[in-house]
């Protein structure tokens, strides 16, 4: 700001444009700690691409660089439509067919998953050592991500 400030006044331009180009590296530095590419997954087993659906992957996808949903019915019927349903949807860059039931820091590993995005009242689908690695966030109602906690009877052991 005082490089700003100096290089507006005429007498001081050399001195202000010397301050802004020493600068220069903080700035690209404090933008390259910013901007960070993270992988998000949610599970979409069950989805039936309604306008909760959609609004759940978008600020999915917003909260990273990539989105990866994954479907892992047991009817194969269903679990194509709902391959075929994700792939439609813009903000979804990948879809895994064959996800587990149950995420567990191995899958999220093979896949390159940084986080993985449930909502605020379902509480299966992602193993205890996911949740523990704080890599596991709830979105709650008021569209805030936190880290999802352990069970109030795990807590106490």
């Amino acid at each position: 700001m005082v490089g700003s400030a100096l290089f507006v006044l005429p007498w001081l331009r050399t001195l202000g444009l010397l301050l802004l180009s020493l600068a220069v590296p903080l700035a690209y530095e404090s933008v390259r700690r910013k901007v960070k590419e993270r992988v998000i997954y949610v599970d979409g087993t069950g989805a039936d691409v309604s306008h909760k659906t959609l609004k759940l992957w978008m600020q999915a996808r917003g909260m990273g660089s990539k989105l990866i949903v994954g479907v892992s019915a047991k009817n194969q019927a269903a679990k194509t439509d709902m391959v075929l349903n994700a792939c439609a949807v813009s903000v979804v860059d990948e879809v895994i067919a064959e996800a587990p039931e149950e995420v567990d820091l191995s899958f999220m590993e093979e896949y390159g998953i940084d986080f993985v995005l449930s909502m605020a009242r379902a509480s299966g689908g992602v193993a205890d050592d996911v949740i523990a690695a704080n890599k596991c966030l709830v979105l709650g109602t008021d569209g805030t991500a936190r880290p999802a906690e352990r069970k109030a009877a795990e807590k106490s052991e």
